[in-house]
């Protein structure tokens, strides 16, 4: 089985320019799962940025074709550079020069703030409760029709499954089977590996895709433990076949790790 880190793996191709070989084996329908290919170019845009005190605080990202199996490039510029904060693009095109996704993400170091806040009162949400991971058993859904890349996720449901016909929240835990240390690039792809939480209010399930994706980081990945994290995803509305969905991931002691919005469609 092919690793995260293999799949998402770069290689220089001049300046300000990656190239990605997307790798068979991990598809959401004709293209990668849409987690991979953010995953990917938030690495392409962290090997570019050459202070290593700036870490991923925010990405924003357009999914605007599937990213097929084959030969791919990554332009990475830097939009502007302040004292503390790098504001960077990149653009994901495939053999034939086409358009394939598009994101802007936002680098910075840690501010040091006096008197620091207590910024562990700050959080206004909360997870969901759910029993510890240990204790539930871990799904694949392949042989079911699911997404082939879910082979490589490590997915342990607390509740909302796909085309029960009730509420659209999901909760579980996730992981990568193959473990590795944990990074920026994991993290935005681990809070897309759950399925959508539109799903579970499905009686017939249908094609579905991920059009805009944004993310914060709100934890430095240093300070992530190793192991599953908690996901939580719920559709906040929907009209017209597009769906507003939140997605967020959580440690097991209740602190937010990465707060996601998507835009989600239904395919005809």
């Amino acid at each position: 089985m092919d690793s995260f880190d293999s799949a998402v793996a770069l290689q220089p191709a001049g300046e300000g320019r990656l190239s990605w070989t997307v790798p068979d084996g991990w598809q959401q329908g004709r293209g990668a799962w849409g987690g991979l290919v953010v995953g990917a170019m938030a690495r392409a845009v962290v090997a570019s940025e050459p202070d290593h005190d700036r870490i991923l605080r925010s990405v924003t990202a357009e999914l605007v074709a599937p990213a097929v199996a084959g030969e791919h490039t990554i332009d990475v510029a830097c939009v502007r550079r302040g004292s503390a904060v790098s504001t960077w693009k990149a653009v994901l095109t495939d053999e034939g020069d086409r358009t394939v996704a598009v994101m802007t993400a936002v680098l910075g170091a840690t501010r040091r703030v006096d008197p620091a806040p207590d910024y562990d009162a700050w959080q206004t949400v909360a997870p969901p409760p759910a029993p510890a991971p240990d204790g539930l058993p871990s799904i694949d859904l392949t042989g079911l029709g699911g997404p082939v890349f879910m082979r490589h996720i490590d997915m342990r449901p607390v509740s909302g499954i796909p085309g029960e016909g009730r509420r659209p929240e999901a909760v579980g835990w996730v992981s990568l089977r193959e473990a590795v240390p944990m990074d920026a690039t994991a993290l935005v792809a681990l809070v897309d590996a759950w399925w959508p939480a539109g799903l579970v209010a499905m009686t017939a399930l249908r094609p579905i895709a991920t059009v805009a994706f944004a993310a914060n980081l709100v934890m430095d990945p240093v300070d992530v433990p190793s192991g599953p994290l908690l996901h939580h995803s719920f559709v906040t509305a929907a009209a017209e076949g597009f769906t507003s969905e939140v997605r967020r991931l959580w440690t097991p002691d209740g602190r937010l790790v990465v707060d996601n919005l998507q835009s989600i469609v239904l395919i005809s």
